[in-house]
């Protein structure tokens, strides 16, 4: 049960990803269509700036949970390599947790900050994107990432009741 969990979590954020690096793709062919229209025809693309910002959010905030699923986070290895598998197992779920709710926390206070910018109506600066989609990729890779770590805690947790190594 907790494999196929795993494995439809980690396709999932895997697409996830690769949805970010797509948005990452379209920010960096704006910044060249404005660099080589500023250079040829002296005009600038509109937006640039604002376009670039979200689509470098979105990638982040998208690649964060797959990061997680395939462990590509700073971890210190010195030493764990030597503990029993129950504990090594224990300790990562526990880790998995605490990463739950930290990024479970910037969820939280990303909404209240979403919610202000909504209300408020406050747009990006120079094309006048509504920041709700900023945020909206903040929320989405957060409430992601808040699935992935607890799917990696419950993983964890199977495998030190289990003994696995």
């Amino acid at each position: 049960m907790t494999d196929r969990l795993f494995a439809w979590m980690d396709r999932l954020t895997l697409a996830c990803a690769l949805a970010g690096m797509a948005v990452l793709a379209v920010a960096m062919a704006v910044v060249l269509a404005d660099i080589v229209m500023r250079s040829t025809v002296g005009i600038a693309v509109l937006g640039t700036v604002d376009i670039t910002q979200l689509c470098v959010m979105a990638c982040a905030f998208w690649a964060i949970p797959f990061a997680f699923m395939r462990a590509g986070h700073v971890r210190v290895e010195v030493g764990a390599e030597r503990m029993p598998g129950r504990l090594r197992h224990g300790l990562d779920a526990v880790a998995a947790v605490v990463g739950a709710v930290f990024v479970g926390l910037i969820g939280v206070y990303g909404w209240q900050s979403a919610q202000l910018a909504h209300q408020y109506g406050d747009l990006s600066q120079t094309i006048g994107i509504p920041l709700a989609w900023y945020w909206a990729t903040l929320l989405s890779g957060c409430a992601l990432s808040v699935l992935a770590t607890l799917t990696l805690a419950g993983r964890h947790a199977v495998m030190a009741v289990r003994g696995d190594a």
